[in-house]
């Protein structure tokens, strides 16, 4: 398996791999599931990524097992959020393996990457929000570190979602590893 940065050539890539990881990890939860696909048709709409993609402020990571994508990651530079007391916060908006792939260390793999370049900038907080019914995922960001610091409510469509805010503080981390 390999990490490499992704670019707009990446687009329909990450958006197949966003559109099926989400639907598996989430598409359950969804009592309207046209919903949910528009949703997902909003979110991974392929231009949509392209100026994503392009923004200095995000920066993209593709997991290729075999040249076929099956991962990726997406951080955002300067993302601010309320539970956390520091202007240094940077943002992993998404982080999704293919079901098949997952358990095999793809996501490991994304997360130690987005990490090293964290460290680069030196944040005071890693954080990401996952939805508080997705225990393998929360499961996952514990394992790796990041602990509950806040919630938040969601609307999608006619449903309203819990999320936590999760935490990683990379500051200490690196004061203590020195």
């Amino acid at each position: 398996m390999v990490i490499i940065e992704a670019n707009v050539s990446h687009a329909a890539a990450i958006a197949a791999i966003g559109k099926k990881s989400f639907r598996d990890a989430f598409g359950h939860l969804f009592n309207n599931k046209e919903e949910l696909f528009e949703l997902l048709e909003k979110i991974y709409e392929p231009l949509k990524l392209v100026k994503s993609l392009r923004k200095e402020s995000n920066t993209y990571f593709l997991a290729l097992a075999n040249d076929k994508p099956v991962g990726f990651a997406n951080i955002k530079f300067n993302s601010l959020n309320e539970h956390i007391e520091s202007i240094a916060q940077v943002e992993l908006q998404k982080i999704y393996v293919l079901p098949e792939y997952q358990g095999l260390g793809v996501g490991t793999a994304l997360l130690e990457e987005v990490k090293q370049l964290v460290h680069h900038v030196n944040p005071d907080y890693l954080w990401l929000d996952t939805c508080s019914r997705s225990e393998k995922a929360i499961r996952f960001c514990k394992k790796h570190g990041f602990e509950k610091i806040g919630k938040y409510f969601f609307t999608i469509g006619t449903q309203v979602f819990e999320y936590h805010v999760m935490g990683l503080p990379i500051a200490i981390n690196i004061k203590t590893a020195c």
